[in-house]
Formats: C-alpha cells, sequence, structure tokens
C-alpha cells in the first residue's frame, strides 16, 4: 500500500512485479520445474529494467528445528526440481529498491493439469490511498 500519490517509477515497477507473478503462475504446471516459475518473473521484471535474481518462493509444507524454514524445493533460478500435481509454493516475488520495496505474493497449488491455481483472493496490484 501507498500513501498518496506514488512515484511513475514505482507504479511501473508494481505492473511489472504483476505480469512476473502473473507469468510464474501460468508456467507452474506439473512436468515444469521449479526454476521455470523464478525465470518466467525474472523474465518480465528484466522488460521493465529490474533485476532480481533471488529467491522467489519456497514450498509450503512441513518445517522442523532447529530454523523452521523450508529446505526442499525453492523457486530460484537454478532449482530443476520437477513440478508435481499437489505441490504447494508461496510464491513471494519482491523488489528492494533504493529507499523502498514492494512485495505481491500468492500461495499456489501445482494442478492436476495447466497453471497453478492461486489459493488467494487479494487484488494482485499496488493499493494507493491518497
Amino acid at each position: 500500500m501507498f500513501l498518496g500519490k506514488p512515484p511513475k517509477s514505482m507504479t511501473e515497477a508494481a505492473e511489472a512485479l504483476t505480469a512476473g507473478l502473473e507469468a510464474g503462475i501460468e508456467v507452474a504446471r506439473p512436468g515444469n520445474r521449479a526454476c521455470d516459475i523464478a525465470r518466467a518473473l525474472e523474465d518480465e521484471l528484466a522488460r521493465a529494467g529490474l533485476a532480481h535474481p533471488v529467491r522467489c518462493g519456497y514450498a509450503v509444507g512441513l518445517s522442523y528445528p532447529p530454523d523452521w524454514s523450508e529446505h526442499t524445493v525453492s523457486l530460484r533460478a537454478y532449482d530443476e526440481t520437477v513440478l508435481q500435481p499437489g505441490m504447494t509454493f508461496h510464491f513471494k516475488p519482491g523488489l528492494r529498491m533504493d529507499g523502498w520495496g514492494m512485495e505481491t505474493t500468492e500461495t499456489i497449488l501445482i494442478r492436476e493439469d495447466g497453471p497453478a491455481e492461486a489459493l488467494g483472493t487479494v487484488p494482485r496490484k499496488l493499493f494507493v490511498k491518497e
């Protein structure tokens, strides 16, 4: 959420982030790989002149001490894990810019066929309160 009128660079970044999230969901299909999701996001961000070569998500499921992190599948450009129906991920691309940041996230379910199902219902956009 932005209070006031956001700068043009921020609204453009939000649009690119949404396009990247949607592109990632579209390729999140059985038989594709975790890296395909990350690369689809990165391609959309690159079109807007934004770099994002980091982890953009992780598996949702069982975690354990000592750090409670998921140590299974990561949505990264180099994770070759093949996606299978029933896998669930927190797809959380974020931008860390000079002086500001934003993140639009979805929990997604890999379905039997077709693109992943987004489990949330919040619109994918920059909310502005003037």
